[in-house]
């Protein structure tokens, strides 16, 4: 089969790769479509740390083909949505209920073969059954949208509160949708970008602002979705006293941000972080079959495996994101 095949910082490529086989406990599936993200172009360019050689695909839905020894949950035909993480279920992270900081967390697309590929090995415990009437294809957006989901069980919500988003992306767009429904009055969406500011506006938000223009923003919960310093630095001077900052967005390693103890002390500023998604793909998928989350306003153009191989290597045409691939 041809997959999409990360092989050291720089080098993603379609080529040959063979068919998998299912072991005890696992299922075959035939992929129906694999989305494309950002953390994907962190490891084409090595800034992000994954096995090598690696068929990458970590947000996937597909078919169940085949079924393992041992297998009783799943039949032939399912649908399916792929929780990606796989923890050692032995370490004390685990044991204490956070296996998404297990010692030994391993990943497809990461450390174990992803879904960009017609067919992927998964064992049971890691897919989801995908809603009656969500759409296939929609599922991709489970994965993502399931670590949204624990960002925002971090940090405090409630109605009428005011919010504002850095980087207007797949998670920012989640994020946008998922804080209307919590029930945020006032919700600002920040990006450079003009095409992503109408996304916004689609999306639910109240105001949308390019990165120039943030100075008198003043919220209770600033969420730093785009990976860049800058923006981390301006969502935390947004923040009212009592504030909270969720960091969400993906940084390079070396990255380094100011920020002024002494303000989060006299303000009572909470800063927050949020790694994958934890327990959460089930909510994840009932949100979108529910259209609290709305697929259409994220899902962008459909591509074929070189074409993806050109996005993950920041090469090619420019592409409506959500970009997803479909076999």
């Amino acid at each position: 089969m041809q997959a999409l095949v990360f092989a050291g910082p720089g080098h993603a490529a379609v080529r040959d790769w063979p068919e998998p086989r299912a072991q005890q406990g696992e299922v075959i599936l035939r992929v129906s479509a694999a989305g494309l993200c950002g953390t994907d172009r962190h490891i084409a360019d090595g800034t992000y740390a994954a096995r090598s050689p690696v068929v990458l695909g970590h947000e996937v839905a597909g078919v169940v083909i085949e079924t393992g020894v041992g297998v009783q949950s799943l039949q032939i035909g399912d649908r399916v949505s792929v929780d990606p993480n796989l923890s050692c279920g032995a370490c004390a992270y685990c044991h204490s209920g956070r296996p998404h900081l297990c010692e030994r967390l391993s990943s497809f697309g990461v450390t174990r073969n992803g879904g960009l590929a017609p067919y992927m090995s998964v064992p049971e415990s890691q897919c989801h059954r995908i809603p009656d009437g969500l759409d296939t294809k929609a599922a991709i957006l489970a994965e993502p949208l399931s670590c949204v989901v624990h960002a925002l069980d971090r940090v405090r919500t409630w109605s009428g509160m005011t919010a504002a988003v850095w980087g207007l992306g797949t998670a920012g767009i989640m994020m946008i949708q998922c804080l209307r429904a919590l029930g945020a009055t006032s919700i600002a969406g920040v990006s450079h970008r003009a095409e992503h500011r109408e996304k916004a506006l689609h999306a639910g938000a109240t105001t949308v602002l390019d990165r120039d223009s943030v100075e008198a923003l003043s919220v209770d919960l600033a969420i730093e979705a785009s990976g860049s310093v800058s923006a981390f630095e301006s969502a935390l001077r947004s923040l009212r006293k009592g504030g909270e900052l969720l960091v969400y967005g993906v940084t390079n390693p070396e990255d380094a941000a100011l920020v002024h103890p002494q303000r989060l002390f006299r303000d009572e500023i909470n800063i927050v972080s949020s790694f994958v998604g934890p327990n959460t793909m089930d909510r994840a998928l009932r949100l979108l079959a529910a259209g609290t989350v709305d697929s259409s306003a994220i899902l962008g153009d459909a591509v074929t495996l070189q074409e993806a191989a050109d996005w993950v290597l920041k090469s090619g045409p420019p592409r409506n994101a959500k970009v997803y691939t479909v076999f």
